[in-house]
C-alpha cells in the first residue's frame, strides 16, 4: 500500500496555518486589550473610520503587507503538501521534500525506534491523524524525525507495517503488532489521571504567589501604601493552574499500558488521542516521580526515557499515573525488570550543606536593600534566610545515590522528588565536578549524560567521595569501551 509515493492529507495545509490565525488572533487581542471597553461603545467605531480615513496610506499598506503575508505562508503550505511525499522501498523508508530547499532521506526501517499515531481533536473532527517516527539519534533525541498527516485507517495501517517490517528485519519470531499477543500490564481511570495531575500541583509557584499576596503586603512600605495590585498574581497562579490542569487531564484519560514481548503500546488522550509503540530494549531510563503533595499519600508515578521519543510538545512516556508503591514496583518488574539496584540509596556527604547554607546567607542579605522599600525589611530577610535554610537541609535529606553491578541510581528534588534508574551501558559520558575546597575533602558531585530528550539528557548527583565515583567508572568503562572518566577541577 505504501510502496508508492503518498501525499500527506490535504489538511495539513489548514494545520501549517494555525500559526498565521494565531498570530491573527494574538494581533486582534493586543488591539481590543488597549481600547478596553471603548470597543462596545457607537463613538469607538466612528473614530476608529475617521481615523482611518486620517491615515488611509498607512492602512492600505499595512493591510496590503497583511495579505501578502498570509498569502505567501498559504504558498509555502500547498507547496509543502504537494511536494512532500514519502513511500517504503523494501526495507527502507523514503521520505522526499522538494519545496524552496530539497532534501531526500533513505533510511533502514530497522533504525526506527518508536512510531506514535497521535490524534488533536481538528484531526478527529476530519478523520485523520497524525503519524510521528523517531530515530535512534542523538542529534533529534529531542525532535520528531518525520511526522505526517495521514486518514486514521492509513495512519494505524503504516504503523503496523513499519513494525512489521522492523521486526522481521531484526528477526523477531513472532509479530508483536498483533493485538492477540499483548498483555494489558495497567489499565488507568479518568479519575487517576486527574489525581496525577492535581497532586503534581506547582507548589513552588503557588507559594511565591501566597508570598506575594498574603505576606508581603503585610510589611509597611516606606511611603505607608501597600500594592492592592498583588492580588492579580493569585488570579494569575489559579488561571494558569486551572488551565494546565484541565487540558493535562484530558491528555491523561483512558490511559492504557500494554505489553508483547519485546514492545510496549501506550494509548492515552480524551481530546488528542495519542499512540506509542516502542521496544523495551529503547529504554535508557526509569524516573520514580513523587510530588510533595503526593508524599502525603504514599504514591508515585514512572515515567520512562526512551531512545528516539521526540519531545517537542514536552511528550511524557508515562509507565505509570500516581499509583501507590507496591503496584509501582508490579508494573515494572513487568516491563521493566532490568532496571532494579540492590544497593541501598545513601544520603550524600554533610558538607553538602556548605554551598546551600552560604546561598542562604547571601539570599538573606539580599533582602535588606528592600529597606528602601519597606520598613520592616529586617523581618524579610529573616523569612528569606529562614526558608532557604529549609530547603538546604530538605536538599541534603533527598540528594541519594547507589550503585551496584548493573544499575545506578540517584535521587533528586525537594518539591518534586525524582529517583532515577540508569544501565551502565546507556551512559554516554560520566566525570566529577569538584571545587578547590571539596577537592582536597576528596569529594564531587558525579555528572553524566544518556541518550535521551532535553529533559532527561544530563544528570548530577549530590556531593559524594571520590572513592565511590572511581569503583563506578571501572563499571561503566566494562559496559562500553568508547566512554571516558575525567574529573574536572572547577
Amino acid at each position: 500500500m505504501f510502496d508508492s509515493p503518498r501525499r500527506n492529507h490535504p489538511s495539513i495545509i489548514i494545520e501549517r496555518l494555525a500559526g498565521v490565525f494565531a498570530f491573527l488572533f494574538v494581533f486582534g487581542f493586543s488591539f481590543l486589550k488597549d481600547h478596553g471597553p471603548d470597543i462596545f461603545r457607537l463613538s469607538f467605531y466612528r473614530a476608529l473610520i475617521y481615523n482611518a480615513q486620517f491615515y488611509n496610506d498607512k492602512i492600505i499598506y499595512a493591510l496590503i503587507a497583511l495579505l501578502l503575508f498570509c498569502l505567501w505562508y498559504l504558498f509555502i503550505s500547498v507547496r509543502y503538501w504537494k511536494k512532500t511525499t514519502f513511500h517504503i522501498e523494501d526495507t527502507d523508508f523514503v521520505y522526499e521534500k522538494k519545496t524552496l530547499f530539497n532534501s531526500a532521506s533513505r533510511l533502514p526501517i530497522k533504525n526506527i525506534a518508536v512510531v506514535n499515531v497521535e490524534r488533536n481533536f481538528f484531526e478527529r473532527l476530519i478523520g485523520t491523524a497524525k503519524v510521528k517516527i523517531d530515530l535512534n539519534s542523538s542529534r533529534t533525541a529531542s525532535a520528531t524525525d518525520f511526522k505526517f498527516v495521514l486518514k486514521y485507517g492509513e495512519a494505524v495501517q503504516l504503523k503496523e507495517t513499519l513494525m512489521q517490517i522492523k521486526q522481521s528485519v531484526v528477526g523477531s519470531e513472532a509479530d508483536d503488532t498483533d493485538k492477540s499477543d499483548r498483555t494489558t500490564v495497567a489499565a488507568f481511570s479518568n479519575k487517576q489521571a486527574f489525581v496525577t495531575k492535581l497532586l503534581s500541583f506547582p507548589i513552588l509557584q503557588t507559594l511565591f504567589a501566597v508570598f506575594m499576596v498574603f505576606v508581603l503586603p503585610r510589611f509597611e512600605t516606606s511611603d505607608g501604601n501597600s500594592d492592592g495590585n498583588m492580588w492579580y498574581w493569585l488570579l494569575f497562579a489559579v488561571i494558569g493552574y486551572v488551565g494546565s490542569l484541565i487540558p493535562g487531564t484530558l491528555n491523561l484519560c483512558n490511559y492504557v499500558v500494554e505489553k508483547s514481548d519485546n514492545m510496549i503500546y501506550i494509548s492515552c488522550g480524551l481530546i488528542n488521542k495519542r499512540n506509542y509503540v516502542f521496544e523495551t530494549e529503547k529504554i535508557n531510563a526509569v524516573i520514580i516521580n513523587q510530588p510533595i503533595l503526593a508524599r502525603f499519600f504514599s504514591l508515585v508515578s514512572i515515567d520512562l526515557a526512551v531512545v528516539g521519543l521526540g519531545n517537542e510538545k514536552n511528550e511524557t512516556t508515562h509507565l505509570s499515573l500516581m499509583v501507590n508503591k507496591n503496584r509501582a514496583k508490579e508494573i515494572l518488574s513487568l516491563c521493566a525488570p532490568d532496571f532494579r539496584c540492590t544497593e541501598k540509596l545513601r544520603r550524600c556527604h554533610p558538607l553538602a550543606l556548605v554551598s546551600p547554607v552560604v546561598r542562604s546567607v547571601v539570599l538573606g542579605l539580599a533582602a535588606l536593600f528592600l529597606k528602601n522599600i519597606y520598613t520592616n525589611y529586617l523581618q524579610i530577610a529573616l523569612i528569606v534566610f529562614a526558608v532557604s535554610m529549609l530547603a538546604a537541609f530538605c536538599q541534603y535529606r533527598i540528594y541519594t545515590f547507589a550503585a551496584d553491578d548493573e544499575i545506578l541510581t540517584y535521587s533528586t528534588g525537594i518539591f518534586n522528588k525524582k529517583t532515577y534508574f540508569f544501565k551502565f551501558g546507556d551512559i554516554q559520558n560520566i566525570f566529577i565536578r569538584t571545587n578547590v575546597l571539596y577537592k582536597n575533602l576528596s569529594l564531587g558531585r558525579l555528572g553524566f549524560s544518556i541518550l535521551g530528550a532535553s529533559s532527561v539528557r544530563d544528570h548530577k548527583t549530590g556531593l559524594f567521595r571520590f572513592d565511590d565515583f572511581d569503583a563506578l567508572s571501572e563499571k561503566v568503562t566494562d559496559h562500553k569501551d568508547n566512554l571516558f572518566f575525567k574529573k574536572l577541577n572547577k
